[in-house]
């Protein structure tokens, strides 16, 4: 499924569903293939069917002015463009109240897949 991006502005950002234990949600995340895994918001989280605060699974992540221990869990599924994902780790932490997305869309979903990115022709596509 092709994907059409925007080329003048300063992110690329796809509408994701997550599926939680409980809920499905779609939330709006960046592109960011330099983060090793997904990130999501923990109110999102929260509504899913999570309590990131027991998860012992944790991270270390660089925000802009420190570093944070995060918890990681793992979800049910992730569809983005029409490809599927089960069984997902997922860093929680909430992005900066100016963030124009929910999350990030990293490494834990990406790696599983090929990324087109056509910048050129204003798209991008993501395959199996």
């Amino acid at each position: 499924m092709r994907f059409n991006i925007d080329r003048s502005e300063p992110l690329i950002v796809l509408p994701v569903g997550l599926v939680g234990k409980s809920a499905k949600y779609i939330v709006n995340m960046a592109l960011d293939t330099g983060a090793t895994f997904v990130m999501i918001p923990w109110d999102v989280a929260e509504r899913l069917g999570y309590d990131p605060a027991i998860s012992d699974d944790r991270i270390s992540i660089t925000t802009a002015s420190t570093v944070e221990k995060v918890p990681l869990i793992t979800l049910e599924e992730i569809d983005v463009l029409g490809q599927s994902l089960k069984n997902v780790k997922v860093a929680v932490h909430d992005l900066p109240a100016k963030s124009r997305v929910d999350g990030l869309l990293g490494l834990s979903f990406l790696n599983n897949f090929n990324l087109n990115l056509m910048f050129k022709k204003g798209y991008l596509e993501l395959e199996e």
